[in-house]
């Protein structure tokens, strides 16, 4: 099944990469984050032990979450939601209208695309958070919120690390202030929940709302990826030496499963 979607998925890309040089850039992170974010369901659901057709109807939705990405730029020029359009409602109309999933099961079809639009949600929506271990809707969204997490943070961690400066698109239009940060980003990271993208004023305060995602992985193999790959330890480290954020940093490493080695 996923072999299939792979080429489908390729082709609609295909279809945004022309024009302006800087646009096919931005657009071919999306791609690649996708492929990646597929990368990443594969891991959960080897480590969860999740098989058969449940898990390729994951990887499905994983590689077909940020459908929505590729018209909310093409009409916009932006990738946040607030100022255009939900991405993740979008991509769950341009997959009913191209009829990319029409051929499934019914039963399968509403799973990849309640998968895809809880995927970018603060939280999910009660009923699903409450379901059993094993429900099939409760998995999927959850390996996926795992799976893109996991990619955005190596993606915003290598975008703040290279050298010649950084895109505006990718950072949200947020200034750079590097001794400055918003304690409202700092108290999310504090009392273990994900901060707000409204309290964002500055760069730094775009590394702390990453770094407070840590609070809703949903998944053991996603926290010690997230922990020994030294994102964290990355995007603390561009941020500016404060009593605030050092106590941020101890309240996040006493969760590491490595102890002081992931720091």
């Amino acid at each position: 099944m996923l072999e299939r979607f792979m080429g489908m998925f390729s082709s609609y890309v295909d279809g945004y990469l022309t024009g302006d040089p800087l646009d096919v850039e931005r657009l071919a992170l999306k791609r690649d984050h996708s492929l990646r974010v597929l990368d990443e369901a594969r891991m959960i659901t080897q480590a969860v032990g999740i098989t058969g057709e449940l898990a390729e109807s994951i990887h499905v939705a994983a590689l077909l979450h940020d459908v929505g990405r590729f018209p909310q730029y093409a009409a916009h020029r932006t990738f946040r939601d607030a100022v255009s359009v939900n991405h993740a409602r979008l991509g769950t109309r341009v997959l009913r209208r191209m009829g990319m999933l029409a051929h499934l099961p019914p039963r399968t079809r509403s799973l990849i695309l309640g998968a895809i639009i809880m995927h970018n949600r603060l939280a999910l929506p009660r009923a699903v958070a409450a379901a059993a271990p094993d429900d099939p809707l409760s998995l999927a969204a959850r390996v996926v919120r795992d799976a893109d997490k996991l990619d955005i943070l190596r993606v915003m961690v290598e975008h703040f690390d290279q050298a010649g400066g950084l895109d505006e698109v990718v950072t949200m239009g947020l200034p750079e202030r590097p001794g400055d940060f918003s304690p409202e980003l700092v108290e999310p990271i504090m009392r273990g929940r994900v901060g707000y993208y409204q309290d964002m004023r500055c760069i730094n305060d775009l590394r702390l709302l990453l770094i407070s995602w840590l609070h809703d992985f949903n998944f053991p193999a996603s926290v010690r990826a997230v922990f020994h790959r030294g994102l964290l330890v990355r995007l603390f480290a561009g941020l500016p030496s404060a009593k605030e954020i050092t106590s941020a940093r101890e309240r996040v490493f006493r969760l590491a499963p490595c102890g002081e080695n992931c720091a």
